[in-house]
């Protein structure tokens, strides 16, 4: 009875022992997914700033295009609005009989 208790023993303990073995390398497996998904959520997280830096990037270049062409337009419009000026003067003044130059 004592070999078969031994036997039974022994038996446990391998099995024990190779329970073991299977949990460690689940935990194992386990961890370095773990390790995976944050790697990969740290990759993502960066590339999202990335994103969000380079549009706000492109948005406030637009708008510096925007306003150099605001105050462009504005420019030539007053330049516009003087040329338009000096020749209604200029028609007035050949109406009148006095030309102006």
């Amino acid at each position: 009875m004592s070999d078969l208790a031994s036997d039974i023993e022994a038996e446990a303990l391998k099995l024990l022992e190779e329970a073991k073995k299977k949990a460690d390398e689940i935990l194992r497996n386990a961890q370095k997914r773990a390790e995976e998904i944050l790697r990969d959520r740290s990759y993502e997280a960066l590339l999202n700033e990335e994103k969000k830096r380079l549009e706000d990037d492109v948005e406030r270049e637009v708008k510096n295009i925007i306003s150099e062409a605001e105050e462009k337009a504005k420019a030539l419009k007053e330049k516009a609005s003087a040329k338009i000026d000096s020749w209604a003067r200029r028609l007035a003044s050949i109406v009148a009989g006095v030309e102006v130059s």
